[in-house]
């Protein structure tokens, strides 16, 4: 079940934008306010590119979290994303 099947419909502006130019393989740096949907405009590609298939790491991410509060709620965020691509 994709992403689209659990719910989520559109989009937001961060990941609008986002999402295109890490799909195209080039870099990205999104600085938004909180609840915009950051995590997911980073996460949402690197999966979508992930072949589950393959036992290789296939992608890095390096996100700056100036507590653990944040680092927290990426894993959570991945961990969503992850259920959500069937990975």
């Amino acid at each position: 079940m994709g992403i689209f099947e659990k719910g989520y419909e559109v989009p937001s502006p961060v990941q609008e934008e986002s999402i295109p130019i890490a799909l195209a393989g080039r870099d990205i740096l999104a600085r938004a306010k909180n609840g915009t949907g950051k995590t997911g405009a980073y996460l949402i590609p690197l999966l979508e590119k992930t072949d589950t298939q393959q036992s290789y790491v296939q992608g890095n991410i390096i996100a700056c979290c100036p507590s653990r509060a944040y680092r927290v709620n990426i894993l959570f965020g991945l961990k969503l994303f992850q259920l959500k691509h069937n990975c």
